[in-house]
């Protein structure tokens, strides 16, 4: 008598979707990029929420010093963390997301990863774990005494997405634009630091003269800003001309030109040597 072997099951037989494939996909790029921005090591977590501690602690300790540029009614650490680390949210992502394609061309050797993914699954990491410092470096200030709970919770919610949008779109834009051009990209991280200072991070912006501060207000970084210290500082006055919807349509604009370059560029990013 012949032995009458259990049928398989059918959704072992079953093939995976291309939402399965891609969700797989960017688990697994995720999991990569977590290990390799830590490091491999305690160490490089450590360091990652020291960093912005020390960063504020040493602009505290000077400009604490000089303090003509801020309003004494306002808690300076609150004022500059609030600045500093959304400015910060977008830097990081614009940086590491303009490496991201040429960093990881070897792993498109492999069909199902696009180098679309590798970005995306930067963004998620970098969002993570700025927002982590972000919330760490508030709970330490919470310890010393500041006050840090945000009195408009929507609005700051609101102003970190549309920072994160804005530094993914500027990234991705950077990561094709500047594919195979690395003199470009030096000149993306020279501009970093006269957009730090363009974003009214260190200092109140409505100080300056009138002329100066239009000037200033072209930066849609200045208003996500201001808006992010407007939700937590409950007296703080964000100034005149500073609104959401400007870097909204900042967002839009460059998110949807950078999605249309790689569209037009895809295959050629792809190659993986």
């Amino acid at each position: 008598m012949s032995t009458v072997l259990p049928e398989r099951p059918l959704e072992s037989s079953r093939k995976r979707s291309a939402w399965e494939i891609q969700r797989a996909v960017l688990f697994a790029l995720v999991l990569r990029e977590m290990k390799a921005r830590v490091g491999g090591q305690w160490i490089g977590a450590v360091w990652t929420l020291i960093e912005p501690l020390t960063h504020v602690l040493i602009l505290v300790t000077i400009i604490g010093i000089v303090r003509g540029a801020v309003a004494p009614s306002y808690e300076y650490p609150v004022f500059l963390v609030t600045g500093l680390l959304p400015y910060f949210l977008f830097q990081n992502l614009a940086m590491r997301l303009m490496d991201g394609i040429e960093s990881n061309r070897g792993l498109f050797s492999y069909r199902q990863v696009k180098p679309l993914d590798t970005l995306l699954s930067r963004t998620c990491v970098e969002s993570l774990m700025n927002l982590l410092v972000y919330a760490f470096t508030l709970g330490i200030l919470a310890l010393l005494g500041y006050h840090v709970v945000p009195v408009s919770p929507l609005e700051m919610i609101g102003a970190t997405a549309l920072m994160i949008l804005l530094g993914s779109g500027f990234g991705i834009l950077c990561a094709v634009g500047t594919y195979e051009r690395p003199r470009l990209r030096s000149f993306v991280r020279m501009l970093m630091m006269p957009l730090y200072f363009a974003s009214g991070v260190v200092f109140q912006v409505d100080v300056l003269p009138r002329e100066y501060l239009d000037m200033l207000l072209l930066n849609p970084l200045l208003h996500l800003v201001e808006l992010s210290r407007h939700a937590f500082i409950s007296a703080y006055t964000p100034a005149q001309g500073v609104n959401a919807l400007y870097p909204l349509v900042w967002m839009l604009s460059i998110g949807a030109f950078a999605m249309l370059l790689y569209r037009a560029n895809r295959l050629r990013l792809a190659v993986s040597n």
